[in-house]
C-alpha cells in the first residue's frame, strides 16, 4: 500500500505543535499556581451556582460568579503585586476577613439573582397598568368625539363545534 506523502509532514507538524504548546503551557502553569490556589477556594460558590442551575440556564452561575470574582479580585491583585508565592496564597486563604469578603460578595450575588425576577415582574405590572389606563383614556376621548357607538367590548367568536349535530 503506497504511503501518502502528505501524511508524514502533517503528523510531524502536529507533534511539533503539541511540543510547542507544552513548552509554553508548563512554565505558565507553574507561574500561576498561587493564583489558581486562591481561585480554586474563592470561587467555590460560583461552582455550586453553576451546578445548581443545570437545565435552567446559567444566569445564577454568572451572577454569583461575577460577584464572587469581584470579591476575590482585590486579594488577587495583592497576591500578584506583593509576592506571588504559595505562602502568600495560603495567607490570603487563612485570612478570615478575606474569606468573609469573598464569600460575602458571592452571597450578595445570590441575593441579586433571587430578587431580580420579582423586581422585574413588579416593574412590568406597573408599566402594563399605566398602559391600560392610557388606553382607557384614549377610548373615552374617542367616545366623546365619535359617540357611544364606537364603545364596544371585544368578544371573541365561539368556535364551531367539530362534532356533527345530533
Amino acid at each position: 500500500m503506497p504511503s501518502d506523502p502528505h501524511v508524514a509532514p502533517a503528523a510531524k507538524m502536529n507533534k511539533s505543535r503539541v511540543f510547542l504548546y507544552l513548552m509554553l503551557a508548563i512554565p505558565i502553569g507553574l507561574m500561576i499556581v498561587p493564583t489558581m490556589i486562591v481561585l480554586m477556594f474563592a470561587l467555590l460558590p460560583s461552582g455550586v451556582a453553576f451546578i445548581m442551575e443545570r437545565g435552567k440556564g446559567i444566569y445564577g452561575g454568572v451572577c454569583v460568579g461575577a460577584m464572587n470574582l469581584a470579591g476575590a479580585s482585590p486579594y488577587l491583585v495583592d497576591l500578584w503585586f506583593e509576592g506571588h508565592t504559595v505562602e502568600a496564597a495560603f495567607g490570603i486563604l487563612t485570612d478570615v476577613f478575606a474569606i468573609l469578603v469573598i464569600y460575602g460578595c458571592a452571597a450578595f450575588g445570590w441575593a441579586i439573582y433571587a430578587t431580580t425576577p420579582s423586581i422585574v415582574s413588579t416593574f412590568m405590572t406597573m408599566t402594563a397598568g399605566r398602559r391600560i389606563a392610557a388606553l382607557q383614556d384614549q377610548q373615552k376621548e374617542l367616545v366623546l368625539k365619535w359617540g357611544p357607538d364606537v364603545e364596544s367590548v371585544y368578544e371573541p367568536e365561539d368556535k364551531p363545534d367539530d362534532k356533527p349535530d345530533e
